[in-house]
C-alpha cells in the first residue's frame, strides 16, 4: 500500500451538524474510503475515489451524503487527491 496516496480531511459541521472525518485512498487499483461521524464510522469501496466516497457516505442517509459532497470544502480536498495521484 502506498500511504502517499491517501488522502484525510475534515468536513465542516454545517452540512448536517457534526464534522465529519474523511480518509481515502487506493489500494491495488480500487478505492477506500472511512468517514466518521460522531460517533459512527463506515466504510466504503468502489473503483473511483468518488464511489468509495459515496458507499461510505450513503449510511448518513441521501440528504447528508449530497450535502457532504456539496461542501465547499469537497473543492480542496479533490485538488490534495488529484495531485496526489498524478505523482
Amino acid at each position: 500500500m502506498n500511504t502517499s496516496r491517501w488522502l484525510a480531511f475534515e468536513l465542516p459541521p454545517t452540512a448536517i451538524g457534526h464534522a465529519v472525518a474523511v480518509r481515502l485512498g487506493d489500494f491495488e487499483g480500487r478505492w477506500a474510503a472511512m468517514v466518521r461521524c460522531g460517533t459512527a464510522t463506515t466504510r466504503g469501496l468502489g473503483a473511483t475515489a468518488r464511489e468509495a466516497l459515496m458507499a461510505a457516505l450513503a449510511p448518513l442517509g441521501p440528504r447528508a451524503t449530497a450535502a457532504l459532497m456539496a461542501e465547499p470544502a469537497m473543492f480542496g480536498a479533490s485538488a490534495d487527491l488529484l495531485a496526489r495521484i498524478a505523482i
